[in-house]
């Protein structure tokens, strides 16, 4: 059995991570719950190794510590691709065939065949996630486990969706929602393929008549206060155009385009077919009455907005690219911003696609902000903010213009089935417009920790923009909607307020085998009143004391959405004394530099990584190879160093004999320079600088390490000083191999819950005493010796001497007192004499805490080893024209 599974056994038989209520203070960390519709990649272990590490850091500073699990199972990606397996689907099969291979599955025939039930593949994989995270040594626990699709948590979503409903907030009306036609249903981010990291939502057009004689154009824009500019029309000369009858008019769009607005609206339907030919033949009016031509152009995208565009060349970088290939000379200028076409047109490559992307962007910014109309008629003078407004409203009051929905990607769902905007009649959602909810949601935010700190403003913003939300569906997985049971509440919906149920599941589950979690229990149990018996009475306490949580950690791209929920849901139901009080936010995760993705092939399993390498390397990268906000590449080829420096200190480990005789002093210094780490460790850990904290006392002791070993320092005598609270600083991340060591040389106890003493300082203080300095102080020693050694070094590199001997002369106490005096600009009688002399070395001048003549002698040996040459020490105050000041002794070598 290799160390890994040794630890993983011993942890989970003696229930090591499932924490009772006692007197200390509490630390409940949370992180998003995985959904269970596959396996976890190397970007997923990115979120949960962190939450891990700062769940075992805070067991280390003896915090009572809740890191709880559960899993996702509700919604339609699971349920769609039960139907595709259960349909025969190629892809599908071949998906779920790789995901039982990797896991080492005989029966595999057999396992599809059980995966037709969408409720087999869910539990499939929460066991095998289960399994994963076990493997990875997370110190979860997991006797508090729940799922989404758990009959008694849905009790509870019923309870939440009661709340809201009682304040005024759960609304059924007419709504623009992300559809998909396939599955019949509504959609959201955890339904739509990479929903999570690339954020798809709904965007509204003003779709444009353009008329003719027979029939009109609908054109598609987000910029109808551009319509003044219009000089043509562009439509794709291999796309396929329908002509439709809209309400009371006869208009074409392009076949795709019909799809879309019938689930739009109730008045579309298909006359017939159109030649892309025969739409170019005619012109048409814009609503302000110019007659333009129509042109073929191959970049219009049928299946974007309604296949027909129309061309604005002064405004529109593509247009304008592609309009100067037809015609020459000036087009229609109608809004005055700083950045013009003509300007664009030097800035930026117009040749390439990134230039054009880039050349658009900053084009629009400047017109958004800053614009202005001109030549647009009663619209002149206008901002373009105000003038977009206005044109939209009075077209679409005139019947010149309809509203249309698009979404703001091309997206499909995980399961493959193509996402388009429906509007629903009689859609339910959450309605988060309330003021009283944002200026709630504002409060909690304000006096929340979040890290980095620069995502307060985001978050504030993000509470600002969020709406109304869609919150059920008419199929799929999950909780039925308690006052409408034909709909199911939406994946996101149901789980906000999920870490509550965290604290009191086990107790909860009991009642509702009992019969006894009604919505009274629920609310006795998180909102006061006389709890009824013993398990409503200790589901009660076990909520008093771990909520709120302390750290819901999650990545950038939830903050629109889980997160913002996770916030205005809180703020909507529960007290403020039991809102969230922090946040961490990590970066993105990316492989070999690119997004993850099965297409890409830089897919890498939790598994995989169990396997070839193991957990504590895995952590050890995880922890020091980005900043918890930055973007994580990985990389295998960058884990090469890690390996090498992992093995350096199991080497260092294995070979330890435990020495606790006198320490000498670069053995001193060495366990000095560790305690002034270790408080650098645990400022910087405390602050969730965990890249810094690591590379700190990993990597930095290792260093310290071997710097006293050349010094002629033992390295038993010096790491046994020192060798528990290394092992109690390196726990959350290297925790098995922590762990092991900690068995062999500490104490039977576990280090995993073996916290720091209060007055870990004292005995580190102690030591250095011996040596008439502080730790801190001491920590200054080996690098002033290294800057004389460097010096010294700096001039034998420019004079070329060979050195037989190098004196070294350090200034006296009377160069130190003048020194003192100087600085602080009250130089006496005595010291004047050195006044000149001072004023040159002003910038040399350091006044250590410690007496340089002693540290200098005591490394005399290590120096002259150093500089290949006899050392002399002695001190004096003015050598031929030069004198020794504090901290920059005057170097002679012959």
């Amino acid at each position: 059995m290799n160390i890994d599974e040794k630890w993983q056994n011993a942890w989970e038989r003696d229930h090591v991570f499932e924490p009772k209520i006692d007197e200390r203070k509490k630390f409940m960390i949370t992180v998003p719950w995985p959904y269970t519709n596959g396996s976890l990649h190397v970007g997923h272990g990115r979120t949960y190794t962190l939450g891990d590490i700062i769940a075992r850091y805070k067991r280390s500073r003896n915090y009572n510590v809740l890191f709880p699990m559960g899993f996702h199972q509700s919604g339609t990606p699971i349920l769609a691709f039960s139907e595709r397996i259960r349909a025969g689907d190629a892809s599908t099969i071949a998906l779920y065939r790789s995901y039982l291979s990797e896991y080492g599955e005989k029966d595999i025939d057999g396992w599809l065949e059980k995966f037709k039930d969408p409720r087999n593949i869910a539990d499939y994989f929460s066991n095998a996630i289960i399994n994963d995270f076990k493997h990875l040594g997370y110190s979860i626990d997991w006797t508090r486990k729940f799922t989404s699709a758990d009959e008694f948590y849905q009790n509870v979503v019923k309870w939440q969706f009661h709340k809201l409903n009682e304040k005024g907030l759960i609304k059924q009306d007419k709504y623009p929602i992300l559809y998909s036609i396939d599955d019949d249903n509504a959609v959201g981010e955890d339904d739509i393929k990479d929903g999570d990291t690339d954020k798809v939502s709904v965007e509204e057009y003003t779709a444009v008549f353009f008329e003719s004689n027979s029939y009109s154009l609908i054109a598609a824009s987000l910029r109808p206060e551009t319509l003044f500019g219009v000089t043509n029309i562009w439509i794709n000369p291999t796309g396929e155009y329908v002509k439709i009858k809209i309400g009371d008019k006869i208009a074409v769009v392009s076949k795709e385009a019909v799809d879309k607005l019938k689930y739009q609206r109730n008045d579309v339907s298909v006359i017939g077919p159109i030649s892309a030919e025969s739409i170019q033949r005619k012109k048409f009016t814009t609503p302000f009455g110019k007659e333009v031509p129509v042109y073929k152009a191959d970049f219009v995208d049928t299946d974007n907005g309604t296949g027909v565009v129309y061309s604005v060349p002064s405004h529109s970088v593509y247009d304008f690219v592609y309009y100067r290939r037809k015609k020459s000379g000036q087009t229609p200028v109608v809004i005055e911003a700083p950045l013009k076409m003509p300007e664009v047109e030097i800035k930026f490559d117009l040749n390439s696609k990134e230039g054009l992307d880039e050349a658009t962007k900053e084009l629009y910014k400047s017109e958004f902000y800053y614009g202005k109309l001109v030549n647009s008629g009663e619209y002149t003078g206008l901002t373009v903010r105000d003038a977009r407004e206005k044109i939209k409203k009075d077209l679409i009051g005139s019947g010149k213009a309809i509203i249309f929905y698009e979404t703001s990607r091309k997206a499909v769902t995980r399961g493959g089935s193509k996402v388009i905007v429906a509007v629903l009649p009689d859609q339910w959602f959450i309605d988060y417009s309330a003021d009283w909810l944002k200026k709630l949601s504002h409060d909690m935010l304000n006096r929340m920790m979040i890290y980095p700190e620069m995502y307060r403003n985001v978050m504030n913003d993000a509470i600002d923009w969020l709406k109304e939300r869609p919150c059920a569906r008419r199929r799929g997985l999950g909780t039925k909607l308690p006052f409408d049971d034909r709909w199911v509440i939406e994946s996101l919906s149901d789980s906000t307020i999920y870490p509550a149920v965290y604290t009191t599941s086990i107790q909860m589950r009991k009642l509702y085998e009992n019969g006894k979690l009604d919505e009274n229990a629920i609310e006795r149990i998180f909102d006061g009143g006389e709890v009824q018996n013993d398990e409503e009475r200790t589901a009660r306490n076990e909520f008093s004391y771990w909520y709120p949580v302390d750290i819901r950690l999650t990545a950038v791209p939830h903050i629109s959405n889980h997160l913002s929920f996770y916030v205005m849901n809180h703020a909507a139901i529960f007290p403020p004394e039991k809102w969230p009080s922090g946040l961490i936010i990590s970066g993105l995760v990316v492989s070999n530099g690119a997004k993850i993705s099965k297409s890409k092939g830089n897919v890498v399993s939790l598994l995989e990584i169990t396997k070839k390498y193991s957990a504590d390397i895995y952590r050890l990268y995880v922890a020091v190879q980005a900043d918890v906000s930055s973007t994580m590449d990985w990389n295998e080829n960058d884990l090469s160093n890690i390996v090498r420096r992992f093995n350096e200190f199991k080497t260092i480990m294995d070979s330890f004999k435990p020495d606790t005789s006198e320490l000498n002093f670069e053995e001193t210094w060495f366990v000095s320079r560790f305690a002034e780490r270790l408080k650098q460790f645990m400022d910087q850990m405390d602050g969730f600088q965990i890249r810094d904290a690591y590379i700190n006392i990993f990597y930095g002791t290792l260093n310290d390490l071997k710097y006293a070993v050349n010094r002629g320092a033992s390295q038993n005598r010096s790491l046994a000083s020192i060798i528990a609270d290394w092992l109690r600083a390196l726990m959350p991340v290297i925790s098995h191999h922590a762990e092991e060591y900690w068995h062999r040389y500490v104490s039977n106890t576990y280090v995993s819950i073996n916290p720091f003493d209060d007055n870990f300082a004292e005995k580190y203080e102690r030591l250095a005493k011996v040596y008439g300095l502080s730790t801190s102080e001491f920590y200054q020693v080996m690098d002033y010796v290294e800057h004389i050694i460097q010096d010294i070094n700096n001039i034998i590199s420019v004079t070329g001497i060979e050195p037989k001997s190098v004196e070294i002369t350090v200034a006296n106490e009377d160069v130190i007192k003048a020194s003192r005096e100087f600085l602080s600009n009250s130089v006496s009688e005595r010291s004047k004499r050195y006044l000149q002399y001072l004023a040159k070395r002003r910038k040399d001048i350091v006044v250590y805490p410690f007496n340089e003549i002693d540290i200098l002698r005591r490394n005399s040996s290590y120096i002259s080893r150093q500089v290949k040459a006899d050392v002399s020490i002695n001190t004096g105050d003015i050598i031929n024209g030069k004198i020794a000041v504090p901290g920059k002794p005057v170097i002679h070598i012959t």
